[in-house]
């Protein structure tokens, strides 16, 4: 590793990271956390973070994570419509980038906006970059639950890239049959995980509530968490008032909590362009490896208990640093539901239910705050690698259904060398892996894994994905199935059973278990 007085000028280094928490009790509206202030505040603060001079005529380019409300199919404006989010944001604080982009939803999004933005520093097409992104959705909830009545209209505007949402994690065929909201999609993924890992029901949720516990006395510690308190897998493990049954796999605090207000922002640019601005080195973060992925959909990949994208980002992103896993000494893995830790884990080579894999206290209790969760990933981790001189921290974030994956290596260590990565022949193997026929008919399967949605501790609905000699099924549980819905929220391990399906109307069903 070279010195940081020796090294490339055209180095891209993250120099500024801001995070905002805000808690509201709904009795002030005055107070309530608004979706344009809360990032611009986190700008403001970033700025900060860099300088304590003005640098708010050097940034050119702004990428601004998309919003959950304008993630959404329809979006949802309770509260009036801000008709160009970025535009609020920006001429809000008096910023003129020559470029404004607006991305595109997808948790992956920070660490891949930081990745993209440094390839363009690194190439001299910009010299200064903010990414920020923010989410009140916890004060959108408790307004509307009070009945609240807030303004948060806004109709600024200018020219900007607007990517869309591109939520196009899901098939008509998976919509049909039983995927959907993110929590039923990963629950079958959950389940075959488990049953790879040979664990009974019992032995996985005493297993992950171990890693969740862990998560949790992290947030405990950190001053930006939506949901600081520590809580033992003794309450995570076991359904309660306070933490009841959602779905097979997961009770309330064993997924992302979107209830949050917080915000954060990071400064990019150059060693070079840093000079020139006197910026302290003591702030200069460099990211060295990085890699991006997308996956296909759900139904067609090989094994619903792994992630393929996963694997080549980690190794990739180290392959480039020329580290080995024993290098990293920071990991925040994206932690929206525990198999994304555990498949990390698995690639890195280290026991989850021991190793630290968050800096922030992860998306159950740090706060999910939409798709901007990893800036505060990035963000913490910052400050971390800025205490702890020339140690190594992963970033891995997650979009979709394990559907987009980033990663990204950073250190105060300047790099020995840095190019543009090319992921060309990583995403040429996801994308030439054989296909998977996808069966709509009556026929017999093994159980890879399922789904059961409940309420009040009930199973109401769910479905089944299976797989024999000609290909995949997925199929419903009809709701009138009564039987088949207890069964299934049974103790017995279903996954590697044989079961019936019935193709009617349009749709699959499972029927019977072959036991």
């Amino acid at each position: 590793m070279k010195e940081n007085f020796d090294i490339n000028d055209n180095l891209p280094i993250i120099v500024g990271v801001g995070q905002v928490v805000k808690q509201w009790n709904g009795l002030e509206l005055n107070e309530a956390p608004n979706p344009v202030d809360i990032i611009k505040e986190a700008i403001e603060v970033a700025l900060c973070d860099a300088s304590d001079v003005g640098l708010k005529e050097e940034i050119d380019y702004a990428a601004i994570i998309r919003t959950f409300p304008d993630s959404l199919p329809m979006p949802y404006n309770p509260f009036g419509k801000i008709i160009n989010l970025p535009a609020a944001v920006l001429q809000g604080l008096k910023i003129k980038p020559k470029n404004v982009l607006y991305t595109s939803a997808g948790g992956e999004q920070p660490q891949f906006q930081v990745s993209s933005i440094s390839e363009k520093l690194y190439n001299s097409e910009i010299e200064f970059a903010i990414i920020a992104g923010g989410e009140v959705n916890g004060a959108l909830k408790r307004a509307v639950k009070l009945g609240a009545k807030l303004d948060w209209a806004s109709n600024e505007d200018f020219s900007i890239t607007d990517n869309g949402p591109k939520t196009d994690f899901i098939t008509e065929y998976e919509l049909k049959n039983g995927l959907g909201l993110p929590p039923q999609t990963y629950a079958s993924m959950e389940d075959g995980l488990r049953a790879r890992l040979k664990m009974s029901v019992a032995d996985y949720a005493e297993y992950t509530s171990k890693i969740l516990s862990n998560l949790s006395e992290v947030a405990s510690k950190n001053e930006y968490a939506q949901f600081p308190k520590h809580l033992p897998s003794s309450f995570l493990s076991i359904p309660s008032r306070s933490n009841y049954r959602l779905y097979n796999n997961y009770l309330k605090w064993s997924m992302a909590q979107d209830a949050v207000n917080q915000s954060a922002a990071i400064i990019i640019t150059t060693v070079r362009k840093a000079k020139k601005l006197s910026i302290p080195q003591e702030k200069w973060v460099y990211l060295h490896g990085y890699s991006n992925i997308e996956d296909t959909f759900v139904t067609h990949r090989p094994d619903i208990s792994k992630s393929d994208a996963i694997s080549l980002v980690i190794k990739k992103a180290l392959k480039t640093s020329k580290l080995n896993p024993t290098d990293i000494e920071y990991k925040e893995i994206y932690s929206c539901f525990p198999i994304v830790l555990i498949l990390a884990a698995e690639v890195l080579g280290v026991d989850p239910t021991q190793e630290c894999l968050t800096v922030t206290g992860g998306l159950p209790f740090f706060g999910g705050p939409g798709n901007n969760y990893s800036s505060h990933g990035i963000a913490a981790l910052v400050e971390s690698l800025r205490k702890d001189r020339g140690a190594f921290g992963l970033v891995l974030a997650n979009g979709g259904f394990m559907s987009k994956e980033s990663s990204g290596i950073y250190s105060t260590k300047a790099p020995d060398d840095w190019s543009v990565i090319d992921n060309k022949d990583d995403q040429r193997f996801v994308d030439n892996r054989p296909s998977v026929n996808l069966l709509n008919e009556d026929c017999k399967a093994e159980i890879e894994g399922f789904c059961l949605k409940y309420d009040r501790d009930i199973p109401q609905s769910g479905y089944v994905i299976a797989k024999n000699d000609k290909g995949r099924i997925l199929a419903k549980i009809k709701t009138n199935n009564h039987k088949m819905l207890k069964f299934l929220s049974g103790d017995l391990d279903v996954v590697g059973k044989t079961a019936k399906f019935s193709y009617e109307a349009g749709y699959n069903y499972i029927v019977d278990l072959n036991l």
